[in-house]
């Protein structure tokens, strides 16, 4: 047995049809999954499945319980694109970890982080 990597992200959100059109419309990822309650979206070898959050189960925390580090060629331009569309991003960072990044959240506050390489265009 050994371990293959991440399969999927899961997040409860608020609002599954603003959610919807701020990942597939602002982010454009790929929607591939539309059930009632659940919308499942592919960005590049990953994948995210929101849950509607209308159970009113205390254990669906939204905003803020997850954390997530994308790679992504071209992050200036993509900072440069999502803030023309008036996402709060964070300022671009050279990280001592070699990495190039900015951080946005999404409409429940959820925290994703966009990191390219140094020096890889």
């Amino acid at each position: 047995m050994s371990i293959k990597g991440l399969n999927c992200l899961s997040a409860y959100v608020t609002n599954l049809e603003r959610s919807k059109r701020f990942y597939a419309e602002i982010l454009k990822w790929e929607l591939k999954t539309e059930v009632p309650g659940i919308a499942g979206l592919s960005f590049g070898t990953s994948y995210l499945v929101i849950h509607s959050d209308d159970r009113g189960n205390p254990e669906h925390r939204c905003g803020g319980g997850m954390h997530a580090l994308v790679d992504f060629q071209g992050v200036d331009a993509e900072h440069a694109r999502l803030k023309s569309l008036g996402v709060p991003v964070t300022d671009l960072k050279n990280q001592p970890w070699g990495q190039r990044t900015f951080t946005f959240t999404d409409p429940d506050g959820y925290m994703w982080v966009y990191g390219q390489p140094m020096g890889s265009h």
